[in-house]
């Protein structure tokens, strides 16, 4: 097989999820809010099974990755959504400098589109649009996706890095592996929720 086609199969594989079927079975179900209570898929399956996208940032400076690590709960009588992102991210920059970021699920079929967008970084180029998705902006002017299926939009309300004084043994040997830089831990305050063909709808 030449290197033409399997490029080819490549491009397939990603753009799957934006212009394939489940754009197909979506298109006629809109987004509906929901209260942050009403989420009922449980949390650590979501994040861990599932995936998400974290994202930050205004038109034209914008960048998202792929995080299996996060929680939903309450924090200071609010309800929060908690995620975690390594210093040697280019998306930290985002969320440091951003007073807001969203919380993105998709269907399974953009499970593709989501390993894209976690293993390549957006220093090198236009990963969104090289990963297939639709990206697009909500009427509060946050980043999302058209083909998310829940799209948790959150105001920072906590943002630092992990106080390495603090760790026990299992972070410790988590990064003397050293493939990335120490995570910071990002709590945001839940002010929307939308669902699409979600328990929660």
């Amino acid at each position: 097989m030449n290197r033409t086609i399997i490029l080819a199969l490549a491009v397939a594989a990603l753009t799957a999820c934006g212009q394939g079927t489940t754009k197909s079975k979506m298109e006629n179900q809109t987004m509906r809010e929901i209260e942050p209570t009403e989420i009922r898929e449980n949390a650590i399956g979501l994040f861990d099974q599932e995936w998400a996208l974290v994202t930050a940032g205004v038109p034209g400076d914008v960048n998202t990755m792929t995080i299996s690590w996060g929680s939903l709960g309450e924090l200071w009588n609010r309800p929060v959504v908690t995620v975690y992102v390594s210093s040697s991210r280019y998306t930290h920059a985002f969320m440091e400098k951003n007073g807001h970021f969203t919380v993105v699920f998709f269907p399974p079929e953009c499970r593709d589109a989501l390993q894209y967008l976690g293993s390549h970084s957006g220093r090198d180029g236009d990963k969104i649009q090289a990963s297939g998705l639709t990206l697009e902006w909500l009427e509060s002017g946050l980043p999302s996706f058209a083909e998310a299926d829940m799209v948790i939009e959150a105001r920072k309300i906590y943002g630092a890095p992990f106080d390495e004084s603090g760790f026990g043994d299992v972070p410790e040997q988590f990064y003397a592996r050293g493939r990335m830089g120490v995570h910071s831990v990002y709590v945001g305050e839940i002010e929307h929720v939308w669902v699409r063909g979600r328990k929660g709808e």
